[in-house]
């Protein structure tokens, strides 16, 4: 929960319910006013992320390129774009008709909840970043982390990948629970055995035990809009949004399990000394000195075997640098398919041993493989929407009606 990465995280939060608020605009004329303002709180945050980067005014190992000036060119526009957007949507929101009505359970209904799940969890987010900026002005300082952000975001994020799971499900305007009742009860059994097999095998927190049955739920219920489906004739529209909330899932996956087995050892080794993390051995081989263009450094010269496998080797050091004065370490970082090993090397004691952490973050790596797919997702569904519409083009230019295309667009829309 760095304050820059938050900086990214906001505009991220607001952009995808966007997209989603922009489904319904397209495929039901509906939710005008709530798009238009969430295009306007979208491009808002990416101008306050970048306001909060570049102007120093957040301590953050991620800031970078620092100028209170630039910082004040940059708050200058931001009150200018988003002072300007909100004074027009102010004045014109009421001219905005809505378009049609829908019940509450249907897809419109559903994805009005992941809209507030996620504007809740934007709000959260932003809350807790500029909260330390506004009790400095009074000369009060606090930090803001885990104990506010996880407990807080859980209370809209968990119900948000609940509905995750049945929005894909319902119909458009209208829908029954007895309808999709079968699917979803296969997916919360599915769910439930998860919780209970990893409760009684491991003794872990409760958010990440609800994250890792989340995790299987949603990645079952992502592909339950192809059931029944005649898959080559399925929308790219479709596939992408499949792959995406799949995508989901398994980046869900990632925080949920590195939350619940990652393992940590802080030991004091002596040159030549083996370490064992999680199914990792870690031997210091040497320490030699190094220097760069502003600093000396302690390399430690280290090599590390994943169940008794051929070592790989990494060179953690320990950095000291005299403009200005500061001691940092720079990590080790050993990456699997199935998580990462981190090693920190730091002082040497009296006793002539060294200092050495040792981080196992099992299935962290998941979390940039659902990223991958969600990008991939989005990128499926731009290109299935471009192809429809230029084919759509082409066959109003013949003057006939594409057939397959309109199946298409039916069967994206069911």
């Amino acid at each position: 929960w760095d304050p820059v990465e938050n900086a990214s995280l906001m505009p991220w939060l607001a952009a995808t319910a966007l997209l989603h608020s922009a489904s319904v605009l397209a495929a039901r004329d509906a939710l005008r006013t709530w798009t238009v303002m969430l295009g306007v709180v979208a491009f808002s945050m990416s101008m306050v992320g970048t306001f909060l980067v570049r102007s120093g005014i957040l301590t953050s190992v991620h800031a970078f390129a620092v100028d209170p000036e630039r910082g004040s060119f940059i708050l200058a526009l931001l009150a200018i774009y988003i002072g300007g957007a909100l004074t027009l949507f102010a004045i014109r929101a009421s001219t905005i008709a809505e378009g049609e009505r829908f019940s509450v359970l249907s897809r419109e209904g559903a994805l009005v909840v992941n809209n507030v799940a996620l504007s809740a969890t934007l709000g959260i987010v932003l809350l807790g970043t500029l909260y330390p900026l506004l009790t400095e002005a009074f000369d009060v300082r606090v930090s803001v982390g885990p104990p506010y952000f996880n407990p807080v975001g859980a209370v809209f994020f968990l119900p948000m990948l609940v509905v995750l799971v049945i929005g894909p499900l319902l119909r458009w305007r209208k829908d029954s629970l007895a309808r999709v009742r079968l699917p979803v009860l296969l997916v919360a059994l599915a769910g439930l055995a998860t919780l209970v097999g990893v409760w009684i095998v491991a003794d872990i927190a409760i958010l990440p035990l609800l994250g890792l049955a989340l995790a299987v739920a949603v990645g079952l219920a992502s592909f339950l809009p192809l059931k029944g489906r005649a898959l080559r004739r399925v929308p790219l529209a479709i596939w992408g949004m499949c792959i995406a909330h799949f995508g989901v899932a398994v980046a869900l996956f990632g925080m949920a399990a590195d939350s619940a087995f990652q393992q940590e050892r802080l030991v004091a080794v002596n040159v030549g000394d083996t370490v064992e993390v999680g199914p990792w051995e870690a031997r210091l081989a040497s320490i030699s000195p190094v220097a760069g263009p502003n600093w000396t450094a302690m390399q430690g010269d280290m090599f590390f075997s994943y169940k008794g496998g051929s070592p790989t080797e990494a060179l953690p050091q320990a950095r000291s640098f005299w403009a200005p004065p500061q001691e940092t370490s720079e990590v080790a970082l050993v990456t699997r398919w199935n998580g990462q090993l981190y090693a920190a090397l730091g002082n040497m004691s009296e006793d002539g041993r060294w200092q050495l952490r040792l981080w196992w973050k099992p299935f962290v790596t998941f979390i940039w493989y659902g990223g991958l797919l969600i990008a991939l997702g989005g990128v499926l569904a731009l290109l299935g929407r471009v192809v429809g519409d230029l084919r759509r083009r082409a066959a109003i230019a013949r003057g006939e009606a594409d057939p397959q295309a309109e199946a298409e667009e039916a069967e994206a829309t069911a």
